[in-house]
């Protein structure tokens, strides 16, 4: 098939790929299993067009004809064992409940609520019942198969497909869609649009058939057809998301791709999605980790973004018989291990970024790709695969419950590989690419014992928090029950989102600039935001101790600032020793210049001085279990004057959900160079 003749003679580019209709079709001669997928490398005169239509060359023999049943509805042996689960009788459950109550009210007022006030979680709410309606019928149906949801999920797809717009009323411009302006898509309709497909396909012979070609017609027209305009005509029209590199890539290609391989007739027309998201993946949502697998925007978003990339990569083995591997870049490996290795001690996780203090890594997502590839993290494949596979929604049910070499394999894959295992962790996790580092206790700590975890980075990252230096502090003991270890020190994570949140007053929040994380402030100026304001990092391990140093300087917008720097000091508990950390901010102004100087703890532990007066040249807090001294010194290594206060970071904020204290060290009056150490010891 020449890709470039079927789109013109199909109209889907408005002809412009005319001028590439002499090209033949590409044999597909090689395995697209292997690294070596797209052997033949585009010369630099070659377009994205020309990519994309020989991936899909390569991709058409390999799907079958006519509408993939991805999960057929006939295949009772898997849907009974899927029945047959925890999750799978709840499901049950859930619309049987469902059955007895009434569909959400989606009136223009609260769609357009987010316009007069900012509020987007009221719609988002509503929204997602309904879709979660579609979810739950549709797979009870498919679990039971006795007709009792079907009437249900007819009257639930109509319902859906008269909504004005799919997608959410944040992600659309000044209403334009629900006005009925324009259309383009979004994480909310391209995941609630393959909800929709997959729904349909399962059970296109039970449902009305003006249903299922309205749905098909809908998803047609919100998702397929805006998808391929931008591909091939418009790479603008609002459709950004196809070529950026983060989560959302992921996330809108999971969810157009199983609608095109879910109701798109054309083998040739569906290996065009397969093969665009896979070009898009490799060369654009690839680039949204650093080399050592960090992602930036946080392990709520790994979960999120990378979740659904292992869900699109599922859903594309499962269609092609195995034979394109989306997990094939050198990166996976390093993406995967990112998430339960950014666990600082006791499952307890950083949350840099716009992350959830709660978040932690999926057992599914880490268990799937660990069990697929042989990555030996066992404990997440028995937490989230056979028997504790949670359905989910039906991409999650028809991707990873349908991939049968992983999730419900006949024989335990996890006898043949070697358990690395989630809860051996070192005593030391370095993202150097990243700019960031774990330090945890020696392994022989008998007792007491501080965990670090903290970051150099910079200030324009995906979700970005203006937070170079920035960290998370740890107070445990080795004979306390799991799960109790406390944050003497914690980065808050992120708000919940608002108008503002993405906007040009996003550094508004006090949990998104600095004055919310235990950074420095001098001259009485944040940090500022920008790819420049970078944290260089000089660093030295042992076993004993672990010493980090970030030259801050660049963070800080401040013409009279010569440098600044921040030193950590992990003194690493070993047996009955319980170590210390220690924290040096030293600033330094131009000659002839002055300015103020002040450090930070942010913590949502109780802060109690006990040392009363101020200024003092030493002060001692209580913080949580851990005890803080604090010193300062000038140039000549001169004791200087200190004092403090306290603030609720976001006190008058309501999209701060969970509100710490910041304790600010502040030297008292102007300084020409000057060194505060913060010194943390167990009590």
């Amino acid at each position: 098939m020449n890709f470039s003749r079927f789109f013109a003679k199909n109209g889907r580019d408005g002809g412009l790929t005319r001028r590439f209709s002499r090209r033949t079709a590409w044999a597909v001669a090689f395995t697209l299993a292997t690294t070596a997928v797209y052997a033949t490398s585009l010369s630099a005169a070659e377009t994205e067009k020309d990519a994309i239509f020989k991936r899909a060359e390569a991709v058409a023999p390999l799907l079958e004809d006519g509408t993939t049943r991805i999960a057929n509805l006939g295949d009772r042996e898997r849907w009974d064992l899927l029945a047959s689960t925890n999750s799978g009788k709840q499901t049950v459950k859930n619309a049987e409940k469902a059955l007895t109550q009434k569909s959400p009210a989606l009136p223009e007022e609260l769609y357009k609520e987010y316009y007069r006030n900012g509020n987007r979680s009221n719609y988002q709410r509503e929204y997602g019942r309904l879709t979660r309606r579609i979810t739950t019928f549709a797979l009870a149906e498919a679990l039971e198969n006795k007709g009792r949801f079907v009437e249900a999920l007819d009257a639930t797809l109509l319902e859906f497909c008269a909504l004005r717009s799919w997608v959410l009323p944040a992600h659309d411009r000044d209403a334009e869609i629900y006005d009925g302006k324009t259309i383009y898509s979004d994480l909310g309709s391209t995941l609630a649009g393959a909800e929709a497909a997959i729904a349909v396909n399962l059970h296109r012979d039970k449902l009305k058939p003006e249903t299922v070609a309205t749905t098909i017609s809908e998803i047609e027209k919100r998702l397929l057809a805006p998808y391929e305009s931008a591909v091939l005509t418009k790479p603008y029209n609002r459709m950004w998301w196809i070529r950026t590199e983060n989560n959302w890539s992921a996330v809108c290609h999971a969810g157009t791709v199983a609608a095109a391989l879910n109701v798109v007739e054309s083998k040739e027309r569906r290996a065009f999605f397969v093969a665009a998201a896979d070009y898009f993946s490799e060369t654009k949502f690839m680039k949204g980790f650093t080399n050592d697998g960090y992602c930036s925007e946080g392990l709520g978003y790994w979960n999120y973004g990378f979740g659904n990339y292992l869900l699109l990569g599922a859903t594309v083995r499962n269609a092609t018989g195995g034979k394109l591997d989306l997990f094939r870049f050198s990166k996976i490996r390093a993406i995967l291990d990112y998430a339960p290795t950014i666990e600082i001690t006791d499952g307890q996780f950083i949350a840099f970024a716009d992350c959830s203090l709660s978040a932690r890594p999926s057992p599914i997502y880490v268990g799937y790709l660990s069990r697929l590839k042989g990555y030996g993290y066992v404990e997440a494949e028995k937490r989230g695969l056979d028997a504790n596979f949670a359905l989910g929604d039906l991409l999650q049910t028809t991707a990873f419950g349908f991939d049968k070499d992983v999730v419900f394999p006949k024989k335990d894959a996890s006898d043949d590989v070697n358990a690395n295992a989630d809860n051996a962790l070192p005593i030391r996790t370095d993202f150097p690419d990243a700019g960031v580092l774990i330090c945890r206790p020696n392994p022989n700590a008998t007792g007491k014992y501080f965990a670090l975890g903290l970051k150099a980075g910079h200030n324009a990252e995906l979700h970005n928090h203006n937070d170079v230096g920035s960290y998370s502090l740890i107070l445990n003991s080795k004979d306390a029950k799991p799960g109790t270890s406390v944050f003497v020190v914690r980065d808050p994570g992120g708000e919940t989102y608002t108008a503002r949140t993405f906007s040009s007053r996003r550094y508004e929040g006090e949990l998104l600039n600095s004055f919310g994380h235990p950074v420095p402030r001098i001259a009485g100026t944040l940090q500022k935001t920008g790819r420049d304001a970078q944290g260089k990092v000089v660093k030295a391990f042992s076993d004993e101790v672990d010493r980090y140093e970030i030259d801050l300087t660049s963070a800080y917008p401040v013409k009279t600032l010569a440098s600044a720097k921040r030193v950590f000091e992990y003194r690493r508990a070993n047996g009955a020793n319980s170590g210390g950390v220690e924290i040096c901010d030293s600033v330094e102004f131009k000659p002839n210049e002055k300015g103020a100087f002040e450090t930070a703890v942010v913590s949502f532990e109780k802060i109690e001085a006990l040392d009363a007066t101020q200024p003092s040249t030493t002060l001692r807090f209580k913080v949580g279990a851990a005890t803080l001294t604090v010193a300062a010194t000038d140039g000549a290594g001169n004791a200087l004057p200190l004092r403090f206060e306290t603030k609720i970071v976001g006190e008058n904020d309501a999209s701060v959900p969970k509100k710490p204290t910041r304790l600010a060290l502040i030297v008292d009056g102007d300084v020409e160079k000057a060194t505060i150490r913060q010194t943390f010891a167990a009590q």
